[in-house]
C-alpha cells in the first residue's frame, strides 16, 4: 500500500544503458543501439540532441553517468556508417546474450543493468572498436567518432522508441 502511494508522487524508473556514437551537443547527430534489459532485444535510432545529456521521449541520461569507451574510424567514402557500425555491434551483441544472465527478468535494477553493460554491450563495441582499428586505409573519405556507454532511465520498461516509430531517424525533442 505504502509503495503505490508512493508511485503516485515519484513513479517508478527503469534503469538501461545505451551505446552512443557521435558528439553530443546542439546540431550533432548521435546514433544510439539500445540493448533492452528485460529481453535482451535492440533497437537502434539516430538522434540530434538538443543538449549536451542524452534525453529521447520519456528516457533520460543518468548525470554523471556517461562513459567514453573509445573512438571508431569509419570509412564513409566506401560507405560504412554509424549505423552500419551498431549492426556489427548487434551481431557481437547476440553471440554475448546466450552466456548472460540477467537477461529477460522482469525486474531490472542497476547491478543487473551495469552487468549486462560489462558482459555484453560494452565488450561487444569494443570489439568491434579494435576490429577496425588495424585494418589496412582508405583511399576514400573517413571519420572519426566517440563512442560512449550512457546509463539512462526510462519511465516505463522495454524499448525507448515508441512502436510506431522504429526503425526511423528523427530529431529528438530534448
Amino acid at each position: 500500500m505504502l509503495a503505490h502511494i508512493k508511485n503516485i508522487f515519484i513513479p517508478p524508473t527503469y534503469p538501461s544503458a545505451v551505446l552512443a556514437i557521435g558528439n553530443f551537443g546542439p546540431r550533432a547527430t548521435i546514433t544510439i543501439l539500445h540493448l533492452v534489459p528485460e529481453n535482451g532485444t535492440t533497437e537502434q535510432f539516430s538522434s540530434t540532441p538538443s543538449q549536451t545529456t542524452f534525453g529521447h521521449y520519456m528516457t533520460k541520461e543518468q548525470p554523471k553517468l556517461r562513459e567514453q569507451i573509445g573512438t571508431v574510424t569509419l570509412y564513409v567514402g566506401d560507405g560504412e556508417s554509424t549505423f552500419s557500425f551498431c549492426d556489427d555491434v548487434k551481431i557481437r551483441i547476440q553471440k554475448r546474450q546466450k552466456d548472460s544472465l540477467s537477461l529477460g527478468q522482469e525486474e531490472q535494477g542497476y547491478a543487473e543493468v551495469t552487468q549486462l553493460v560489462e558482459s555484453v554491450l560494452k565488450p561487444a563495441a569494443l570489439d568491434a572498436i579494435r576490429d577496425r582499428e588495424g585494418r589496412e586505409h582508405s583511399m576514400n573519405a573517413t571519420q572519426t567518432y566517440p563512442v560512449y556507454i550512457v546509463y539512462v532511465k526510462r519511465e516505463k520498461p522495454g524499448g525507448i522508441l515508441p512502436t510506431d516509430f522504429r526503425s526511423y531517424s528523427f530529431r529528438s525533442p530534448f
